[in-house]
């Protein structure tokens, strides 16, 4: 469903009045993205953001709503009100809770490590004692989180190394480079899979992806294209490299 939503969104239509609602919507939905996206940097308050971050962030937002002390963005609540509510559920998933201390070595995490441990266990600890949806698994293949996405209505905030996710694996400068990407679903389109398949890294990945019937949908931040097409072998590498703890939120509206 959400895969339809975003395909029937690139198509045109003659009709001059819905053109003009559709522009005006997007306009007000762009002035709502970045009074999120202001707020958003501004409750984190950090840059070296990990996954329970997003998550103590979700818990607020279904608490208490975006709140923003500047004017204009007061004036702009009932358009936002309008635009989306926020009632939605989340279930955070990863294969260890807390802080990994090996991941000190890394260089990603070297420069901040001190201190996002102290803040990042203080997080967890509150997310302990509040009872938030919080499941310590081994467990989550591939197929049950193409699953799982594959329900109406569910997405997925997941974390993976950026240099497989972009064929960079191999390069001997590079390191672990944590990127959050929104896996929206999966496709099962020949040309989509064709595409997916065009950006694996080699052909066993290709020859490993027969036991796949589809391709990811993700909306990556990372690039300019509306979504990106990722075959099921180059995504299950990014998502369980060494530093990802395989971190999915689950979010179901």
């Amino acid at each position: 469903m959400i895969l339809q939503w975003l395909r029937e969104s690139n198509n045109n239509n003659e009709d001059k009045e819905h053109i003009n609602a559709d522009n005006e919507c997007k306009a007000a939905i762009a002035d709502h993205l970045r009074l999120e996206k202001n707020w958003l940097i501004e409750y984190i308050a950090t840059e070296s953001i990990w996954t329970i971050d997003l998550v103590m962030l979700l818990q607020h937002i279904i608490s208490n709503g975006i709140n923003s002390s500047d004017e204009e963005e007061e004036d702009s609540s009932s358009t936002i009100d309008q635009i989306e509510q926020y009632t939605f559920s989340y279930l955070f998933c990863s294969t260890k809770f807390g802080v990994d201390k090996t991941y000190n070595s890394i260089g990603y995490y070297k420069d901040t490590f001190t201190s996002d441990e102290i803040r990042v266990t203080n997080l967890f600890d509150i997310a302990e004692k509040q009872g938030l949806p919080l499941l310590e698994t081994s467990n989550l293949t591939l197929q049950v989180l193409a699953n799982i996405v594959s329900r109406k209505g569910v997405v997925a905030i997941v974390l993976l190394d950026n240099r497989i996710l972009k064929n960079e694996s191999n390069k001997a400068s590079t390191t672990y480079c944590g990127h959050y990407v929104i896996l929206c679903g999966i496709s099962r389109d020949e040309n989509d899979i064709k595409c997916a398949q065009v950006n694996a890294a080699s052909e066993e990945e290709v020859r490993n992806d027969d036991r796949f019937d589809f391709c990811l949908v993700l909306k990556n931040p990372g690039i300019y294209k509306q979504v990106e097409y990722v075959s099921p072998c180059v995504f299950d590498k990014a998502w369980k490299a060494k530093g990802t703890d395989q971190d999915v939120i689950f979010i179901a509206h």
